[in-house]
């Protein structure tokens, strides 16, 4: 009866030490796994700013026959590049529409440039309110309002965004 006793209090030992091992392995497993969370929460902090138009010196304007736009920024010195989307909504195409389309279909235009340095303003080419292949332009129609959000990259690195609309 005494060797059975013997045994279970090893075997209790051995289970215990078993329990505590696991458990310590674990709270390491899991601990770990928190840890680049935290990392990625502090990358997150560097989020875009928002700016108001006004503080680029930001103009969108229309031609005189609404088929295109342009945008101008006055105050561009410390800026080393643009992103930019330009929405809007158009009447839909004879195509679209038996395709299932709306009546109105969002369209988009979007680009990239750069400034040259020691420039003080910049002001984009004309973009087309349509499509434009082999010469042949196509505009598109029912168009009321454009929205621009830019994306702004100064000389220092930082990033900021802006956006502004225009009723044609």
């Amino acid at each position: 009866m005494m060797k059975l006793f013997k045994n279970k209090t090893i075997v209790i030992i051995i289970v215990v030490v078993v329990l505590v091992i696991l458990g310590g392995g674990g709270y390491l497993v899991f601990s770990n796994k928190s840890t680049p969370t935290t990392q990625d929460e502090t990358v997150n902090d560097n989020s875009v700013q928002v700016i108001s138009p006004s503080s680029i010196g930001l103009k969108l304007e229309a031609s005189s026959d609404n088929h295109k736009v342009r945008f101008t920024i006055a105050n561009a010195s410390d800026i080393k590049s643009i992103e930019y989307e330009l929405t809007y909504n158009a009447n839909s195409t004879a195509e679209e529409k038996s395709e299932g389309a709306d009546a109105q279909v969002q369209r988009g235009i979007t680009g990239t440039e750069n400034i040259s340095s020691g420039s003080s303003s910049y002001q984009s080419t004309w973009l087309i309110l349509g499509s434009q292949s082999s010469n042949i332009v196509r505009y598109d129609t029912g168009v009321k309002a454009v929205a621009i959000t830019l994306k702004i990259t100064k000389t220092n690195g930082k990033v900021y965004q802006v956006q502004d609309n225009i009723n044609l």
